[in-house]
């Protein structure tokens, strides 16, 4: 998908793009060239410009076909000494290619990264919201949770005053006891849903117990 900018400007990530189009080509070319550099064609020809040479000074061979075989083989050597050159330029052009992806790729990472900061400092982007109303939620949880506690420990001191009969009449589930806390000492606030735990520790508040 293309990206657009104002201005007519190219986006990081469509020049990263085009970057990473020409390192491909360049690539391919310096396969290329590492295939034309073979040697095998002129090793060849050098053995059969050798077995020509000795078939002319043996007389099982003709001059002629020995000077045929010594033009092959000066031909591709300097075949292969352009080749040579030729394969040192595609090496060369893939390096920049690739210096080039490496310049783009930097390029979307600082586009990224100012989004990100500017996100960051946008006072309306839901995590900063939500930042900004942790204070007075925690504020309001931690005021309803102590005057539950509150009530809790009062009605669990009037409740060890009930006579059996009395304590028969209230009918409470298994496992779902009111329970108060102790009346002196640290008042801790109780938190049993993890992830309520997991949003006052990032909210920097020391979180402990079991």
């Amino acid at each position: 998908m293309t990206s657009t900018t104002t201005d007519n400007k190219v986006s990081a990530q469509d020049a990263l793009a085009a970057a990473e189009a020409r390192y491909r080509s360049a690539q391919a070319a310096a396969d290329a060239a590492h295939a034309a550099a073979s040697r095998q064609a002129l090793d060849d020809a050098e053995l059969e410009a050798a077995q020509a040479i000795s078939a002319a000074i043996t007389g099982e061979g003709d001059r002629a076909t020995a000077d045929a075989a010594r033009e092959r083989v000066e031909k591709l050597r300097r075949d292969h000494e352009w080749a040579q050159i030729e394969l040192q330029a595609a090496e060369r052009a893939t390096g920049l290619a690739y210096d080039d992806v490496v310049t783009a790729r930097r390029g979307v990472i600082a586009e990224e990264y100012l989004a990100a900061h500017a996100e960051h400092n946008n006072p309306k982007t839901r995590v900063n919201k939500l930042q900004a109303e942790l204070p007075s939620l925690i504020a309001e949880f931690i005021e309803l949770v102590e005057a539950r506690d509150a009530q809790h420990a009062r009605l669990a001191q009037e409740f060890q005053h009930f006579t059996e009969d009395e304590r028969a009449n209230i009918n409470i589930p298994a496992g779902q006891p009111v329970v108060g806390r102790g009346q002196t000492g640290a008042q801790p606030v109780y938190v049993r849903t993890p992830a309520l735990i997991d949003i006052l520790k990032a909210a920097g508040l020391e979180v402990g117990g079991r």
